[in-house]
């Protein structure tokens, strides 16, 4: 075998495929090394945004909100999921039901005032330095807006502004599709488009800031359109936590419908009418951040 061998190597043609033999051996062996390199490269991180406020007594409140952001990156990518919660409960004032000398008195559970479900996911890959392209899915439920759900995939193509490096500012342009089912109007389907910005500033070594607009809407019905404008501002306490604070807007111009009571001057209830809701929600959060 040892000759064979011999002859092989002294073979133009062997030693041709003996280097080929080689060159393969090191491809198949080489990868683990790339990759170690590769992943350590890649770079994930998350975040939890925590607010609570709770009363009891002559006044019962419960308001809850959670955020969560997992971010992926790579040399020229990044994958980013979101989801958060939004809920508020209070009770109405309370009564007495009977007679003046024999009442009882009834305390009206705690409902629901405002409840709102969101996920984001979001690939974006960047092209160049200064202009990427991206694949994204919304999924909502929004019942004080009248929205019991939505989904609403997107894609299209944005630039990376030139700035001063304590300043990070992006914005995109695309299409897609919205399948929105309404708690009173019923389907709300249609093709539409979608602008957006992200602005990220950090002023000093604790202390952020960050706003971003999307503002999307249908191409056929111009008068369908809608932005959410989110802004906050966070303080760092530590290298893993953070006090944030953040105010959001959400304008529809063609919001969702609802049924209300009509009642006479004295109260009674003489039927329903059918009016539009208010145009513009506004919402104010403050939330312990943790990262990890």
């Amino acid at each position: 075998m040892i000759s064979k061998l011999a002859q092989r190597t002294n073979n133009p043609a062997g030693n041709g495929a003996v280097a080929l033999a080689i060159f393969l051996t090191s491809s198949i062996y080489a990868p683990p090394a790339l990759a170690q390199e590769s992943v350590a490269e890649r770079v994930w991180s998350n975040s939890t945004e925590l607010g609570w406020v709770f009363t009891y007594g002559n006044a019962t409140t419960n308001s809850f909100n959670l955020r969560n952001v997992f971010e992926y990156t790579w040399v020229d990518a990044d994958l980013n999921l979101e989801f958060g919660i939004l809920r508020a409960d209070s009770g109405d004032e309370r009564f007495a039901l009977g007679t003046e000398e024999a009442f009882e008195i009834i305390e009206p559970p705690v409902e629901p005032d405002t409840d709102r479900i969101y996920a984001k996911a979001r690939y974006l890959r960047n092209v160049s330095d200064r202009f990427f392209w991206y694949g994204r899915v919304d999924v909502e439920r929004d019942q004080p807006a009248g929205i019991t759900f939505r989904l609403a995939p997107a894609g299209g193509a944005g630039n990376n502004w030139e700035t001063p490096e304590n300043i990070e500012l992006r914005t995109g342009y695309g299409f897609g599709y919205s399948a929105g089912e309404m708690t009173f109007d019923g389907s709300n389907n249609y093709f539409g488009y979608q602008l957006f910005y992200e602005f990220d500033m950090k002023v000093n070594e604790s202390t952020d800031v960050d706003s971003n607009m999307t503002l999307d809407g249908s191409i056929m019905s111009p008068s369908n359109y809608r932005f959410r404008w989110a802004n906050s501002i966070g303080v760092a306490i530590n290298d893993r936590m953070a006090l944030k604070a953040s105010l959001r807007l959400v304008y529809r111009n063609d919001p969702a419908l609802e049924e209300i009571d009509l009642e006479d001057p004295s109260g009674a209830v003489l039927g329903n009418v059918i009016v539009s809701k208010k145009k513009l929600d506004t919402g104010f959060t403050t939330s312990l951040v943790i990262n990890f």
